[in-house]
């Protein structure tokens, strides 16, 4: 028994580096609020961990209070950059702007969107996922 115990053991150390190199991403602030006429904002974008990361950034009409899931491609607010690749602990501060001319009535809301795309397959990798980010963005009058 105790032979087996070290051999999973054992196994546990050699796979451990395989397992262990999810990556994460980390985004501030968590909600983007623009009062009165403001057009614009930033928000910034750290890559944990210590592989690259492909970045792709949208905004998606959304109205407040509705599912997350529900949302529409809009061209009434850009993203710049829409896509980036960063360097392990490297930063990136985004700019996001409303284009629409007419002026906010109220309050008006989108989502970004920031996407970690699954990078290159890793020898004996089983699961590449794509990690996002869904950030609730409220223009007001």
């Amino acid at each position: 028994m105790k032979k087996a115990i070290k051999i999973i053991a054992g196994a546990c150390l050699v796979l451990a580096p395989a397992v262990t190199q999810a990556q994460s991403l980390s985004v501030s602030p968590t909600r983007l609020e623009v009062p009165n006429k403001g057009s614009q904002t930033t928000l910034t974008v750290k890559a944990e961990g210590g592989g690259t990361a492909v970045l792709q950034m949208r905004v998606m009409s959304w109205k407040e209070g509705q599912d997350p899931s529900r949302m529409k491609p809009t061209r009434d607010v850009v993203i710049s950059p829409p896509i980036a690749k960063l360097k392990p602990r490297q930063e990136l501060t985004v700019r996001v702007v409303r284009t629409k001319k007419r002026a906010v009535r109220k309050r008006e809301c989108y989502r970004v969107l920031v996407d970690r795309l699954p990078g290159r397959p890793v020898k004996g990798q089983v699961v590449k996922l794509q990690v996002r980010h869904s950030l609730p963005l409220c223009f007001t009058s």
